[in-house]
């Protein structure tokens, strides 16, 4: 009897601690999206609970940022959600015109190549109130970022002009999946005293490229070199050219390290 007492004991004290974990001076983050409180690093695992858009949360531990998921405490519940969903800003919804809006909201990251039944606008937003990108014919190719969508668009590339935008998800139909790189295709240099990654690419085509490192979107001139500083942690990027389908894949960046990349397309005659 004692003994079940004494374990009691220990493991209410367990919980009190856990719970006292949500009180403290822990960085504030809004979520971008609906997102889900899971219980361990991993979407396979059980949902303790969602938060609704536009949520104020406390970051407990963001160690863990290398592997896409912060610790957080919403409501008296404490898991682990993706720290892609999160921002240090609160976004909001202009209830006018959005065309001009700069919050750029989150999908996810699993790509596939699409392709258009119909003519199409191609949007700033994912929304018929955001300007006009351009005119999508039917049987242009996309490149889609996730099968998630916002007010049932998709954030996606197009493919011939490469420009990056959103088109309704009921002009596009699945065609093939995109082929990721999970060892990533940036070669690290070494150690550098900015704890920002700092990466040096190389554009050797003839081509003016984008180069999206998850949030971050960079764009180099033909036969170019640039220089560009991203957070530590494991992100995913596309790589992507007019004409050519774009090569994805997963980076780890850690901090005080240097970084280079080299954008070619190989030609076939």
């Amino acid at each position: 009897m004692i003994r079940v007492f004494f374990l009691f004991v220990i493991f209410h004290g367990f919980q009190f601690l856990n719970a006292q974990s949500c009180y403290g001076n822990h960085p504030i983050y809004y979520t971008k999206m609906k997102v889900y409180i899971y219980q361990n690093m991993s979407s396979e695992s059980a949902i303790k609970g969602e938060i609704p858009s536009g949520e104020s949360v406390k970051v407990i531990d963001s160690f863990f940022g290398d592997y896409g998921y912060w610790k957080i405490c919403f409501g008296g519940i404490s898991g682990w959600v993706k720290k892609s969903l999160l921002s240090y800003r609160k976004t909001t919804t202009p209830t006018t015109d959005r065309s001009n809006s700069d919050v750029e909201p989150e999908v996810g990251f699993e790509p596939f190549l699409g392709q258009t039944t119909n003519t199409v606008n191609f949007r700033k937003g994912p929304s018929s109130d955001h300007g006009k990108i351009s005119v999508l014919s039917a049987g242009a190719n996309v490149y889609v970022y996730s099968k998630n969508t916002i007010n049932s668009y998709y954030k996606a590339i197009d493919v011939g002009t490469n420009q990056i935008g959103w088109v309704h998800k009921n002009y596009v139909v699945y065609v093939q999946p995109i082929e990721i790189n999970e060892n990533g295709a940036f070669q690290s240099t070494g150690y550098i005293s900015s704890y920002d990654s700092e990466i040096t690419v190389n554009n050797k085509s003839s081509y003016t490229i984008k180069l999206v490192v998850e949030e971050e979107t960079f764009e180099l001139n033909p036969h170019s070199i640039k220089n560009i500083k991203v957070k530590p942690g494991r992100k995913y990027y596309i790589a992507s050219a007019p004409g050519v389908i774009p090569a994805s894949g997963y980076q780890s960046f850690e901090s005080n390290n240097g970084y280079e990349w080299e954008f070619w397309v190989q030609t076939t005659r």
